[in-house]
């Protein structure tokens, strides 16, 4: 009971101050004509000192990585199927990190001479940089910027691998889901595929979400299909995954994104 209540106590402080920054940047907006989604942005700098990197980081179990004796040939391959430009480097499980992998030094190596023997991706790994999961995000930020990295390997109490975390990860914190050029701009309508059920977008609202099921979904905290769904879910989803909330049957039907999430879910009545 006792921890309960210093629990309570805990977030009423963090509502407290929550409620106070809301306060603030409203009369500021108020004051300077400030746009919604610049008092959006400035809310989200000032709350990065509030938020872990286990909130943020791409877990253990969907990282892409790389092992130690693959070939170059291979290690270009996976570069290419997952479009990223680093990716971790192990000797025998993901808690064997032996560094980075970066795009640049294998095309480097495959594509011009160099003086030393490069046989494998073990050849050419960069130093990993280390940080707690219990790190905030803006201790984080800082950190790459001293140490001039875009990723880190994050790790728990026990000192085993929880996760990593790329400077993106930190920008989306600030401002929202970062797509370029060569990510698939996918559309948020819901798809009718049956008479009773829709596919749709896990950005798509709540409210949209009530209107088209003529439910009542009334959550102060969540705005989105896909908040609703973990929050119905209680854990991470996975591919298949199913909760039922406010007479609303939810099924993870696609995965994608560096961080595997669930993009769009099939719902239909109970």
């Amino acid at each position: 009971m006792i921890f309960f209540n210093r629990k309570n106590k805990f977030f009423n402080r963090k509502n407290k101050e929550k409620g106070q920054i809301d306060q603030a940047l409203t009369q500021i907006g108020e004051s300077t004509n400030l746009e919604e989604d610049e008092r959006q942005m400035i809310k989200s700098v000032v709350e990065l000192g509030d938020t872990m990197v286990r909130e943020v980081m791409v877990p253990r179990t969907s990282m892409e990585v790389l092992e130690k004796a693959d070939t170059l040939k291979k290690a270009l391959a996976e570069f290419l199927k997952t479009g990223f430009s680093r990716m971790p480097v192990i000797e025998k499980n993901a808690d064997d990190i032996l560094g980075i992998a970066y795009f640049k030094d294998l095309v480097r190596c495959l594509y011009k001479k160099s003086k030393k023997k490069v046989e494998n991706v073990g050849d050419i790994v960069r130093k990993a940089v280390f940080v707690p999961e219990s790190m905030t995000v803006d201790s984080l930020l800082k950190q790459m910027q001293s140490s001039h990295s875009h990723i880190a390997i994050v790790v728990d109490e026990y000192g085993g691998v929880a996760g990593l975390v790329t400077l993106e990860d930190v920008l989306e914190e600030i401002v929202g889901e970062v797509v370029d050029e060569f990510d698939k701009n996918e559309e948020i309508e819901p798809e009718k595929i049956a008479a009773d059920s829709y596919r749709v977008s896990t950005r798509m609202s709540i409210d949209d979400l009530a209107e088209l099921f003529n439910v009542k979904l009334d959550y102060e905290d969540i705005d989105t299909v896909g908040g609703l769904f973990n929050k119905a879910l209680g854990t991470m989803p996975k591919h298949n995954s199913e909760a039922q909330i406010n007479g609303l049957k939810f099924v993870a039907d696609k995965i994608s994104g560096a961080k595997k999430q669930v993009s769009y879910v099939i719902v239909k009545y109970v």
